[in-house]
This record gives C-alpha cells, sequence and structure tokens, in this order.
C-alpha cells in the first residue's frame, strides 16, 4: 500500500486529493507573499482528531512532510516549501462548549474565528481579539498568531487561549492547559497549571511542534454600550501621536486604529481628480491638512461610564494637539464594533477608483512590522522615503498605512497598497522597495507580526537567535523526522 491509499484508508477518499489544479488553488496566498513557489503535493481533510493522529503517523512512515493550512488570506502556516501535505482542518469546525457562566469556550481547530465570535456572542460574551476577517481559523491564528481588533486593551488572539488538544509530531494525542482537566469537576478554567506553560511552546509555532486539534478560550462578559472616537493629526506631528497612543493604550480603549490619508484620499478621488458624489457629505468631516487618522473604539456598561470614556479620550487627543472628528467618516466606511471583523466595505470602496487608475487586481501587504510605539515616527519617516525613491506613493499607487497600537506599548504597522500584477514596472518596484524596508528594519533589531523565515527575511530569527537555536532544539526532539512543518527552523529554503 502506497502513501495515497494509506491516507484514503484513513479519511476516506473524497477527503484527499492530489490533483494538481486542487493543489496549486491551495498554495496561492493572496497577502504576504504573493505565491509560493512549491505547492503541497496533496490534500487531506480529516475530521476527527484520530484522524489527524493517524495522518501524522503514516507522513512519519512515508518520510512525507506535512503543513496545516494557515486561515485564508494566508497568515498562518509558513507555506508549502517543501511540497508534501497541506492539512485542512475545515471539517473540525465543531464548537463544543459555551459557557456564558464561567465565560469559557471549546472549539475544534478548524472552526473561523467568524463562526466562533458570533456564537460567543450571542451567548452574551465576546472574544475581544476576533481575527482580522471572516476566514482564518482559531488554530490557524494560533500558530501565527496576529494583531486583531481589541488588541489595544487585550493583546493578541493567542492571548484569550485557555488549553490546547494537540497531536505530536509522532501521532500522540495530548491536552494542555485547562484542556488537560476538562473533565474535571471544575472543568477548563485556567490556562496556568503546575509547572511551565506549554499552551505557549505552540503559540507562533507555524504548525512545527504539533497539530492543534481542539482550542479553550477565556470569553469576556459582553459589554452593551459600545462608541468611537474619531481624531487626526498632521504630517509633523508624530510624536504628539505617539504620545496619544501611549497613554491611550494605558486606559481602557478597547481598540486604537490608525491610517494615513491614501486610505481616504483613493474613496474621494477618481482618475481625473473629480471627488465620488455619493460621499460628498464626508468631505466637511475630512480636515484637508489631516494627515493621520485613528479611530478609537471604547466600550462600557452603562452610558454614563461610555460618555465618560469618550471625555476622557477627547481631552487627551487636546491635550496632544490632534483634532477631534465626528463619528461619520468611521461609521460610514470602517464598520461597527464588536461584531465586525472584516472591513469589506471600505476594501471595496477602495479598490474601485484604484482600479479605475490602474487595473489594480491584486490587494498586497508586502511586510507586517512590530516595533516599539515611540518609535512610530521613526519608522513612517524611513518607510516614506523608501516608497517614494521607489514611485510607490500617491497616486496610482498608494501605499496605505494601517497602525495597531496594543498593549505592552508595542504597534503593528503594516503599508499595503492594490497593484497591477501584469505590470512588470510595479512588481519590480513594489519588492525593490520591500527588500530596502527589510534590510533597515532587521538593523534596527525589529519583528514580524507572524510570519518566519523564508516567508520573512532571516534576520526575523538572527534577531533572536538564542530563541531560534532553543526551538531548533525542541523540534528535534519532538519531531526527529522533520515531518511538521519543516521549512519553520530553516533560515533559508534549501
Amino acid at each position: 500500500m502506497g502513501f495515497y491509499e494509506k491516507i484514503q484508508s484513513i479519511v476516506g477518499p473524497e477527503y484527499v486529493s492530489n490533483s494538481p489544479e486542487v493543489c496549486r488553488a491551495y498554495a496561492y496566498n493572496c497577502f504576504m507573499t504573493y505565491k509560493y513557489s512549491v505547492p503541497p503535493e496533496y490534500i487531506i481533510q480529516p475530521q476527527t482528531t484520530q484522524q489527524v493522529s493517524e495522518v501524522v503517523k503514516a507522513c512519519n512512515e512515508y518520510k512525507v512532510p506535512l503543513t496545516p493550512k494557515g486561515p485564508a488570506g494566508g497568515t498562518g502556516s509558513g507555506g508549502f516549501h517543501h511540497g508534501g501535505v497541506c492539512l485542512d482542518l475545515m471539517y473540525m469546525d465543531k464548537i463544543t462548549h459555551i459557557d456564558p457562566i464561567s465565560m469559557k469556550a471549546v472549539t475544534e481547530a478548524g472552526a473561523s474565528y467568524f463562526k466562533l465570535s458570533q456564537e460567543v456572542f450571542k451567548a452574551g460574551m465576546m472574544l475581544p481579539t476576533t481575527e482580522y476577517s471572516c476566514g482564518p481559523t482559531v488554530a490557524g491564528s494560533i500558530v501565527a498568531p496576529v494583531v486583531a481588533f481589541g488588541k489595544t486593551r487585550y493583546g493578541r488572539c493567542c492571548d484569550t487561549v485557555d488549553g490546547l488538544e494537540v497531536v505530536l509530531p509522532d501521532g500522540k494525542i495530548v491536552t494542555l492547559g485547562s484542556l488537560a482537566y476538562e473533565n474535571s469537576n471544575f472543568g477548563p478554567f485556567y490556562r496556568y497549571i503546575n509547572g511551565p506553560d506549554l499552551v505557549n511552546m505552540f503559540v507562533g509555532s507555524n504548525g512545527a511542534y504539533g497539530i492543534i486539534t481542539r482550542v479553550a478560550f477565556g470569553c469576556q462578559k459582553r459589554p452593551p454600550f459600545w462608541g468611537n472616537s474619531f481624531y487626526y493629526w498632521t504630517e509633523e506631528q508624530t510624536a504628539e501621536m505617539e504620545e496619544f497612543m501611549l497613554e491611550a493604550t494605558g486606559m481602557e480603549v478597547f481598540d486604537i486604529h490608525l491610517n494615513d490619508r491614501w486610505k481616504f484620499d483613493a474613496l474621494f478621488t477618481t482618475p481625473d481628480g473629480v471627488t465620488h458624489h455619493e460621499l460628498n457629505f464626508l468631505l466637511n468631516q475630512y480636515p484637508r491638512d489631516a494627515y493621520f487618522f485613528m479611530q478609537n473604539t471604547f466600550c462600557a456598561f452603562s452610558q454614563e461610564e461610555l460618555d465618560e470614556k469618550k471625555k476622557q479620550l477627547d481631552e487627551l487627543c487636546v491635550k496632544c494637539k490632534g483634532g477631534i472628528m465626528g463619528p461619520e467618516l468611521a461609521d460610514t466606511l470602517i464598520g461597527s464594533f464588536p461584531t465586525m471583523h472584516a472591513p469589506v466595505c471600505i476594501s471595496n470602496q477602495v479598490m474601485k477608483p484604484l482600479f479605475d487608475m490602474n487595473k489594480a487586481n491584486y490587494h498586497i501587504i508586502p511586510d507586517s512590522y512590530i516595533y516599539p510605539t515611540v518609535k512610530f515616527g521613526e519608522v513612517f519617516r524611513k518607510i516614506k522615503e523608501v516608497y517614494v525613491k521607489h514611485n510607490y506613493w500617491g497616486f496610482p499607487t498608494p501605499a496605505i498605512l494601517d497602525g495597531f497600537p496594543m498593549k505592552g506599548q508595542a504597534i503593528c504597522t503594516q503599508t499595503w497598497s492594490y497593484i497591477n500584477t501584469r505590470d512588470q514596472d510595479q512588481m519590480d518596484r513594489i519588492f525593490a522597495a520591500r527588500t530596502e524596508l527589510r534590510e533597515w528594519f532587521g538593523a534596527q533589531g525589529g519583528v514580524h507580526e507572524e510570519h518566519q523565515p523564508p516567508n520573512v527575511p532571516a534576520y526575523a530569527w538572527e534577531n533572536q537567535k538564542s530563541d531560534y537555536q532553543l526551538g531548533q532544539l525542541i523540534k528535534k526532539a519532538l519531531d526527529p523526522n522533520d515531518i511538521l512543518s519543516p521549512c519553520t527552523f530553516e533560515m533559508e529554503v534549501k
């Protein structure tokens, strides 16, 4: 019996494919790296943890590498750089436990964050750090954690995880954190058991240490009152913005989301410079000297508490020499919290004028950087310098800044655009800009939001070499055949 027949006997013939067309479809990544150079050779869709265990054992027997599929949009696995198996957990999406009393939820790993968050929401709770679109799975957002909405107060998605069920590289099934004692009288209630925090070993592991099959979350009671404040600063006021973000992060602000003016200029502008008439009512809310826009979302358990939080933020904005705007821009273009997961409304409206100008067909996020909030101005000026040099600043290919201040006084920023992949000059310029920025950012000691080499440069490991070396030791001990996500601890793909 060969490998393909073995897998068919485990999951069933309809849940495995080696079709080149299907494998190429799974290899596509619509964000970070444009496309993978090595598609998987097999797509396997198990339905149970036991099947995952048997698939992993078969991969060891036949020496076939296995990489778990991450969330839709490319965040998750590091890519199929060695071919082999793509493990798709889409059929393992059951939400098995929701407890609004103890505010806990347990789900299979293939459930999307959107599905889980909506079920939690219906029970009067919330997962404060919901993933940045509907597609990502809960497991994918743990092995490659992202900065999501609610990160200013609660941190990353993985910070709400209480427990895991994991299939190790040899096929053994283990339960960690709160799931280690889920069948006790108390139930799964606390991540930190006696001994080391083994849950955290799998956070950011890229699937190299094991395949996550179930996740336990600690939820929050959902406040009934929500509001937002919208502020702006000029391009020269980065120091004042840093002061605002540092202080606001210490307050009870649910989320801060930062953009530069290119995001909104694209909404109001057509190739001939005419404004979009359907958005004209917003123009008086959009000061022309404004460059940075900041949406602050906050929540409360009473109207009085909500009003006081808004007052405190407004006072802080004035102290930091910002401008106070009404909520119209945010309410019209950004979406409503806390149920908004993907800002599709604004993405579509930005895409239309850029397609008219440039025949843009691809949403590219070349990189997603994390660095100290107090360094925002320095990083922004470097980003602008490099993008201007490569003629990627302003229409028809604006570099749009997204910023996500989070607890711990760090900030994640992305500079994204819509490009025409059929225009080789555009492609050459965007990747030349990315290379130059990576070289500078790596020399400063920065880190990337989620991806690891080879999707990002080797400095992502070289800047933290002792962590990398310990990670290699753990990987070798758990996975001597280097079966799971084998690219994870290689500085470069051979």
